[in-house]
């Protein structure tokens, strides 16, 4: 299911469902805001972050079209981190209770809620994985065999500001990781394509 297609929804969530649009930077919630609405990206990309007393930010995820934000604002009575956008984004704004009461109501609804609950555990536990490699040249390789495709050995990079992000290292660490791994005839470059030249395992 694809909860940012109001079509697709339960004819209990289409009545009060909304549209929002938010431009580049703009916080759609911050952490401990009292959670009145769930969201499903239409478009764009959303990435939820904490920060730290001095002010550096801690990555959590991000969002993408189809996918549902500020799930656990369901089951909490404030948001557990920040939604900052990324760039130009749609939302789909659902009220928090006409939510729960369809998850409760509905069995198919709530399976397909469940199921996108477990990929991001999934999708999150991966990033952890990834994190915890200290190497930026290791961290940059194990991600590109998660993301290349079963029997491919190329991809199409989202932008590098992004794919740092999700890595938690700087664009201009990732581009030299880049360089570096095309230098060494690991990788070859071609814009955004890039294609990995030793074997996958």
């Amino acid at each position: 299911m694809n909860f940012s297609e109001i079509d697709q929804l339960p004819t209990t969530l289409q009545g009060g469902a909304t549209y929002q649009h938010l431009s580049t930077g703009q916080v759609l919630f911050h952490r401990n805001e009292e959670p009145r609405s769930l969201y499903a990206v239409k478009s764009g990309r959303i990435r939820l972050l904490n920060y730290t007393k001095s002010g550096q930010s801690i990555s959590h995820y991000a969002v993408h079209a189809g996918e549902i934000c500020a799930e656990v604002a369901l089951f909490l009575d404030s948001y557990a981190c920040s939604a900052v956008v990324e760039e130009p984004t749609q939302v789909l704004v659902f009220p928090k209770q006409a939510f729960l009461s369809t998850v409760q109501q509905n069995p198919d609804f709530a399976i397909a809620f469940m199921m996108q609950l477990s990929y991001r555990l999934h999708t999150t536990k991966l990033m952890v994985e990834l994190r915890s490699i200290r190497s930026a040249q290791e961290r940059v390789l194990h991600y590109l065999r998660l993301i290349i495709p079963p029997k491919k050995n190329t991809v199409v990079l989202q932008s590098l500001k992004h794919v740092a992000a999700d890595l938690s290292i700087s664009p201009e660490a990732l581009s030299r990781t880049l360089a570096r791994l095309e230098s060494d005839g690991v990788i070859t470059r071609e814009k955004r394509r890039l294609t990995l030249l030793e074997p996958l395992l």
